[in-house]
């Protein structure tokens, strides 16, 4: 077993070399159903630190029974600084060892990260017509990104979450079309048929970022590539997989 009871992929990432940082937690703030997170890291976060792009993850290791157990979340209002950034802990049931860990957690705690694999966001360019589809699990990502689109890109966001509880909401100005998170899937594409299609018949979309249970996610991105766009043009991300209990390690 790996250094700290980290498992396998403890140990690729260490033989991989990946550089670590640690987070120091600043601040608590409780937003059913999330915990948010205000963290530190000069080495991460700092002015001189490499930059983050947009729905940027980091791969956390939290402590939970004696092992640490990798969970990666999305880095929100990073501010170089002060060296800081916000982290939004979706609690759901089963709870998993980040969901105890974000529930218990207080300000002077340190949590180990390593960044490998969630940098690799494409940002849309000046114009483009933006589509984004999300749930409670991508909501910070989501937001991150919409929040970073150039001025005068118009945005439309898809969002699969229940009314009541908090959700984060982008700052700028978007469309914002909100579903039941148990919508059938037919409904979700068409949904996404309304924003993908000008009145004219022609494409009305430049750029999409699809970011929802897996096999959701492959449904909306083959959609979107039958119908004509790029697959260059659109992102994805499965943020969970249904039956699996989000936070929970498959690995022994």
């Amino acid at each position: 077993m790996a250094r700290g009871g980290r498992g396998f992929q403890g140990t690729v990432l260490k033989a991989l070399r990946v550089p670590e940082h640690k987070l120091t937690v600043t601040g608590v703030r409780e937003l059913p159903p999330y915990t948010e997170l205000i963290v530190q890291c000069p080495s991460l976060l700092g002015s001189g630190a490499a930059a983050l792009p947009p729905t940027a993850w980091v791969r956390m290791w939290i402590p939970h029974d004696g092992r640490e157990y990798q969970r990666a979340y999305t880095l929100t209002r990073i501010d170089r600084s002060q060296a800081s950034a916000r982290i939004l802990f979706l609690h759901h049931e089963p709870a998993g060892p980040a969901s105890q860990w974000s529930s218990h957690v207080r300000p002077g705690a340190t949590v180990a990260v390593q960044v490998m694999g969630g940098t690799s966001y494409r940002s849309p360019s000046p114009g483009d017509r933006l589509l984004l589809v999300g749930d409670r699990a991508s909501a910070p990502a989501l937001v991150d990104a919409v929040n970073a689109a150039p001025v005068g890109s118009p945005a439309t966001v898809i969002m699969l979450a229940p009314r009541d509880g908090y959700l984060p909401m982008a700052e700028r100005d978007h469309e914002f079309i909100r579903l039941d998170p148990e919508v059938l899937e037919d409904r979700l594409l068409a949904a996404v048929d309304r924003t993908l299609w000008a009145d004219t018949g022609d494409l009305a979309l430049d750029w999409a970022w699809i970011a929802l249970e897996s096999s959701v996610t492959k449904a909306v991105r083959r959609h979107l590539v039958a119908s004509g766009m790029s697959r260059r043009s659109i992102q994805h991300q499965a943020y969970w997989i249904r039956g699996r209990a989000m936070g929970v390690a498959s690995e022994a």
